[in-house]
């Protein structure tokens, strides 16, 4: 009677160890299963999130390299027009696109009115302007040397009066005065030493900066 009693609860015992054997798996097999559900979620907000990246970049790069072709087509355009004309210049630079008119082919020595023969290569300009689509800044500059008697009683009325002179012509011929600026800096942002005759030629220049 012991011995069937016995066999019987070794019976129940094995009974209840495989059901626990098969919940054990069960629970490993879930386990795994959610392990690879985190994964493939992950990969796929890993997709959606490069993908943006990629775009976000794109929207990016594609403005710059635009904004790269219209710089490039306005430099060009303007050093077509200004190429057969001496005493005149234009090159890209950080702070925009400059056109530098050398000293004396726009104003006599302390004047800052603009030459007759001037005029006709300013005339070039407005075309090109008007299509550009930044701002404007003027800048007329001089060199150290002392004003004595006439106009203007120092470099700085000069400089100044010389940008404002080219302001005017361009509003005449029809330019938005709302992308204009204008500065006078007398003698104070040189490009070469002001030690020598051919040096401070350099120096009296005015410049247009069309910003980028």
């Amino acid at each position: 009677m012991s011995k069937r009693i016995k066999k019987e609860e070794e019976h129940e015992n094995h009974e209840r160890w495989l059901v626990s054997y098969a919940d054990f798996i069960t629970l490993l097999f879930t386990f795994f299963a959610a392990l690879y559900a985190l994964s493939s979620l992950d990969k796929a907000k890993a997709d959606k999130i490069s993908g943006s990246l990629r775009q976000a970049f794109k929207v990016i790069e594609e403005p710059i390299m635009i904004h790269e072709e219209k710089t490039k087509a306005l430099i060009d355009d303007i050093r077509d027009k200004i190429k057969d004309a001496n005493g005149i210049s234009a090159k890209t630079e950080p702070r925009g696109v400059v056109v530098t008119f050398a000293d004396g082919v726009l104003f006599d020595s302390g004047s800052a009115e603009i030459k007759k023969e001037a005029t006709a290569l300013l005339d070039k300009l407005p075309a090109a302007l008007n299509s550009a689509p930044g701002k404007i800044l003027i800048e007329g500059h001089t060199d150290n040397v002392p004003l004595s008697g006439g106009k203007y009683a120092s470099n700085w009325e000069l400089s100044t009066a010389r940008a404002s002179s080219i302001l005017n012509f361009f509003i005449t011929k029809g330019l938005d005065p709302n992308r204009f600026s204008i500065a006078g800096y007398a003698e104070y942002r040189p490009v070469a030493i002001n030690n020598t005759d051919e040096n401070r030629a350099k120096n009296r220049r005015v410049e247009l900066i069309i910003s980028k």
